[in-house]
């Protein structure tokens, strides 16, 4: 299938929900009501296609990549892809609003109201409720979460827990009320205060350890609640020269050498790279399977492929690296990664400088310890407390094996670090347990750490070389 087959392909395909026009051979334009997006054909030495989706009211992308048309199947696959997240996207762009209260049954009628309120305003709102037990089991996918009158004692914990959604306490007037209009006014003033006051974190980004003049090109994989992230930088001695990242809802062999096909040789044209590391979970997508990561098989396929070393590693032992070398107290550092909407996480250590791998690099996989410490939780539900048993024993394990000088804890249902130490407190001394801190953004720990990885071992690979030359030659 050739440039133009592809996008007369593409074109061909069904337009429900939104339409497309091509604007000449190499370029077609995607529109719908609530997002826009382009494919483009870019004729290099290959032909590569560019596919992207932005939100309409924020103009951020949702959907971006590129790849090397060279293979039907897979070329038309990636837009089936780009299609459905464009679809999706209209559940994502509506006001998800989940009333939560200690049975249920009062929320329930209320949430009737608001959605006729809604309907009858012409809103995109669209209202749920759920008893409290439930509410950090679901509450995530919502946008604005809203609490009655008789658990508003439980406010600051949901504002903790929910950092990232819009936590009310419905004033008991309206509640008792069910005044639809006032609490449809309430969620707008919060929201627009949300979005005018929201922080923008910065995070440091101190460049030690690198002592060798090379080009690194670094990729970053991390599962985020609806997506993955493949984040993607040109290093020069430690000095961030370009960077990018692809948003898709899969993390997938096949999605990193796209990125490899397309990227990196393109930058390859202008910039030197002498190798290229690569940080992953601890599973992948291949050939729409979902298996185990075999780091060493892994390196030697990619770098076969793309014909520079490669090295791959466990993103939460970039994560730990990256942590560690940009500050100057802690000497042994853990992280422990709990993902939202899982019971089981892993982790990463740095002792004393050298990032932990362990044999096959499965250091911090603690998927076999869950299964052995707690069966009974294999098919549970995610609920706070079943987290914080999972993360506490977790964690205990860690200490005792390790005895590290700082924890950070990734995990969206504990945030509450005197809450963990409290507990931890039950099973050994207070003077026994590290400093905790409590983490969101990992996205510049990950990628100083991918870097930090792949600069340790091509230096290492370099005096490998060095040493096994004859001396005539050195």
């Amino acid at each position: 299938m050739n440039a133009n087959q592809y996008m007369e392909w593409i074109m061909a395909q069904e337009q429900s929900g939104f339409s497309m026009r091509r604007e000449n051979e190499d370029y077609i334009v995607i529109e719908s009501e609530y997002a826009s997006g382009e494919i483009q054909i870019y004729h290099l030495e290959t032909d590569i296609v560019e596919m992207r989706l932005a939100s309409s009211q924020t103009h951020e992308n949702f959907f971006f990549l590129h790849f090397e048309l060279k293979d039907e199947k897979h070329a038309r696959g990636l837009f089936e892809e780009m299609r459905a997240s464009l679809l999706k996207y209209k559940d994502h762009q509506k006001v998800k609003v989940l009333l939560s209260c200690t049975s249920g049954l009062t929320t329930s009628f209320f949430a009737e109201k608001l959605n006729e309120a809604a309907a009858t305003l012409s809103l995109d709102y669209e209202f749920n409720a759920v008893e409290y037990s439930r509410l950090y089991e679901i509450g995530f996918e919502y946008k604005v979460i809203l609490l009655a009158p008789q658990i508003g004692y439980q406010y600051k914990k949901a504002q903790e827990i929910l950092a990232d959604q819009i936590v009310i306490k419905v004033p008991a007037s309206v509640f008792a009320s069910y005044d639809a209009g006032s609490m449809i006014t309430l969620i707008r003033e919060e929201m627009q205060k949300k979005k005018t006051t929201k922080e923008e974190m910065a995070i440091a980004k101190v460049m030690r350890d690198i002592d060798l003049n090379a080009g690194m090109f670094v990729i970053n994989v991390t599962n985020e609640t609806r997506f993955t992230r493949y984040c993607h930088r040109l290093y020069e001695a430690g000095n961030v020269i370009l960077s990018d990242e692809v948003i898709k809802e899969r993390n997938s062999i096949e999605d990193i050498i796209d990125i490899l096909d397309t990227q990196l040789r393109s930058l390859r044209k202008n910039f030197s790279v002498d190798a290229v590391s690569i940080s992953l979970p601890g599973h992948i997508e291949k050939n729409r399977v979902i298996a185990s990561v075999d780091y060493s098989q892994l390196a030697e396929e990619l770098s076969e492929h793309c014909g520079l070393p490669v090295y791959v590693h466990h993103n939460t032992a970039a994560v730990a690296y990256g942590w560690y070398a940009q500050q100057g107290k802690y000497d042994i550092v853990s992280y422990h990664s709990q993902p939202r909407g899982a019971l089981s996480g892993g982790q990463g250590c740095v002792y004393r400088g050298m990032p932990i791998d362990g044999r096959l690099q499965l250091g911090g996989e603690i998927g076999p310890l869950f299964a052995d410490r707690f069966p009974e939780l294999m098919n549970q539900n995610v609920t706070v407390e079943n987290v914080k048993k999972v993360l506490v024993s977790c964690l205990i394990a860690n200490i005792s094996i390790i005895a590290p000088e700082v924890i950070l804890i990734r995990s969206d249902l504990t945030p509450d670090m005197d809450e963990i130490r409290s507990e931890l407190a039950k099973h050994m001394k207070e003077e026994n347990i590290p400093d905790l801190i409590h983490i969101r953004d990992i996205k510049e720990y990950a990628l100083l750490g991918t870097l930090l990885y792949g600069m340790r071992k091509y230096k290492s690979s370099v005096r490998k070389l060095v040493r096994s030359m004859p001396e005539n030659e050195k």
